[in-house]
């Protein structure tokens, strides 16, 4: 598995073509610090968790697709390999208990500003079939 944070709002499927470039490429950098080459396989998983300040006044899922399509060629080929696509938002300033915490994500939480946490796997054997 690999996991990153990337600084900042996110862009959404209806931001600018501006704020579109911009928010990919930061994806696309962070990415490219944990991924040496891309993966292979067809059941791939995305979590996406937008840690925010203030409430966003767009849909969660339309966050997804920009960050996906950043990640093609990074993360994975082809976002088509991905068999799952979780996305959530969470109030930075709520209560969380980590155990075992990703160092990135803990320090992120800290200090305190909005950004993402994405996590690329692999989908497990009893996840692929469950229905």
């Amino acid at each position: 598995m690999a996991n990153f944070v990337v600084k900042g709002r996110p862009a959404s499927v209806q931001s600018s073509h501006g704020n579109k470039v911009n928010w990919t490429s930061k994806v696309r950098s962070a990415a490219a610090a944990k991924f040496s080459s891309p993966l292979n396989g067809n059941d791939l998983r995305i979590r996406i968790t937008f840690f925010y300040n203030t409430l966003p006044d767009f849909d969660t899922d339309n966050v997804s697709k920009p960050i996906c399509d950043a990640l093609n060629g990074v993360a994975y080929i082809d976002d088509h390999q991905l068999g799952a696509r979780l996305a959530y938002r969470k109030n930075i300033n709520g209560s969380y208990h980590i155990e075992g915490a990703n160092p990135d994500l803990a320090g992120a939480i800290a200090e305190g500003e909005d950004f993402v946490y994405i996590e690329v796997d692999q989908t497990d054997a009893t996840e692929a079939g469950t229905l």
